[in-house]
């Protein structure tokens, strides 16, 4: 990590939260209807799917929450790997820009960096690899969704587009836009919710969480997240059937001939003690689930863009059949996540459009996390780099991408463009 770097970066998103001004009467009206990103540190109250650092590779300090060393297994998500293996497309002579729409809220040089510091950082390492004439081609631009003002779509959607002016003036005229947060509602009467009412209790006890927030108990959520024996968390019950979860990975897997390293597999374990299905502690799902995130300010942006914009977000890393908002709209594409270079699904992903590696990512303080957080800045590079042809593999029909096919079944990348967009089969 280059702190000269961060630092620029950090003045660039405050000039950004700045340039952006006030709420307007118009979206004071809004508001009623409105959604609010959290990111997953604020959903279970600290940075989701860490493990303990990464000092000598091996042992317990780099053991997965199933106990499996990741060095060992092959389950690191390796950058070089990534950016040699996965690519769909070549460099072409376009100017693309990545738009990091996400949680900048701390320093760029901060001991405890914000969300949208760790998503960046994933993004250097991939873009570091990119081949020089690319590299060259693609620029990387932080928004901060995180300011004073407060979090919510109708405040991201004019930073959004004095964004996009800045970059049009000088000469960027294709966007991919990456959302590695989820969208709740700002306000939930039937759950006695209130956005602004959480953000202040995190002021008092930063690691509050969205689940405590609720009435849930995150102790207990995160237990069955971690439990490898739960594949799915559905609305009534606990889906133990961890083989089915898996096997249409394993089988895309073998049909495209991806190697699996060697080493500790899932396998069924005996279910007696699974933890019971408790519905008070999981009514942070009602509030992923509200459909009221069908209509929101951004979505209405992205339904009609002044540019070519293609937007992609995490699909969510809580053990659901669909991805959260906003990776569940057709205009956005959603993207689970694999456990490193092995592409081995990661059980806690939601499922979305599009799968690629996002577990186990080795970031600067020697911690691995996972997330689809972290995967969805590989598809964003990927389609990047698509972008920078004159002609991409992967374009758009209308204002849906193409690789936003709505059937959300964990696709490996390279299926998902044999499979969907019209150059690429």
């Amino acid at each position: 990590m280059i702190v000269r770097h961060r630092l620029l970066l950090g003045l660039i998103v405050i000039l950004l939260s700045v340039h952006s001004g006030g709420i307007t009467a118009q979206n004071q009206r809004d508001r009623g209807r409105n959604n609010c990103p959290v990111t997953s540190d604020q959903i279970l109250g600290q940075a989701f799917g860490s493990t303990a650092g990464a000092e000598g590779e091996t042992g317990a300090g780099g053991l997965t929450p199933e106990g499996e060393d990741i060095e060992e297994n092959g389950l690191a998500m390796d950058a070089a790997w990534i950016m040699q293996t996965l690519p769909y497309s070549q460099a072409g002579p376009e100017r693309v820009a990545i738009l990091v729409l996400d949680d900048f809220s701390s320093e760029a040089d901060a001991d405890a960096l914000s969300h949208g510091w760790l998503v960046y950082e994933v993004f250097e390492a991939l873009v570091e690899h990119l081949p020089d004439d690319a590299s060259e081609s693609i620029m990387l631009v932080p928004v901060n969704i995180a300011d004073q003002t407060g979090f919510s779509a109708d405040l991201i959607v004019p930073r959004l587009q004095d964004t996009l002016a800045e970059l049009s003036e000088e000469g960027f005229e294709r966007f991919v836009l990456n959302m590695s947060f989820v969208f709740i509602p700002c306000e939930d009467r039937t759950l006695g919710f209130n956005f602004n009412d959480f953000r202040e209790s995190r002021g008092q006890r930063p690691d509050r969480s969205l689940v405590e927030a609720v009435g849930g108990n995150r102790d207990y959520v995160l237990s069955i997240l971690n439990d490898s024996r739960v594949a799915q968390i559905e609305s009534n019950r606990l889906n133990t059937d961890v083989e089915a979860r898996l096997a249409p990975q394993a089988a895309a897997r073998a049909q495209m001939e991806r190697p699996t390293p060697p080493g500790t597999r899932r396998t069924p374990q005996q279910r007696d003690d699974v933890p019971g299905f408790q519905a008070r502690e999981l009514a942070v799902l009602r509030l992923f689930e509200n459909r009221q995130m069908e209509r929101d300010p951004l979505r209405d942006f992205l339904a009609d863009p002044p540019h070519m914009i293609v937007p992609v977000a995490a699909a969510g890393n809580f053990k659901q059949t669909e991805p959260f908002y906003p990776a569940r709209w057709p205009e956005v594409i959603s993207v689970s996540a694999d456990e490193g270079n092995d592409l081995r699904f990661w059980l806690n992903s939601n499922n979305g459009e599009v799968t690629v590696p996002g577990a186990w990512h080795l970031f600067s303080d020697d911690v691995y996390r996972a997330g689809t957080s972290f995967a969805a800045p590989v598809l964003s590079t990927l389609i990047a780099l698509d972008l920078t042809q004159a002609t991409p593999i992967c374009g758009k029909d209308g204002n849906q991408p193409e690789l936003a096919h709505q059937t959300f079944e964990n696709v490996l990348v390279q299926q998902a463009v044999a499979d969907f967009c019209a150059a690429g089969s």
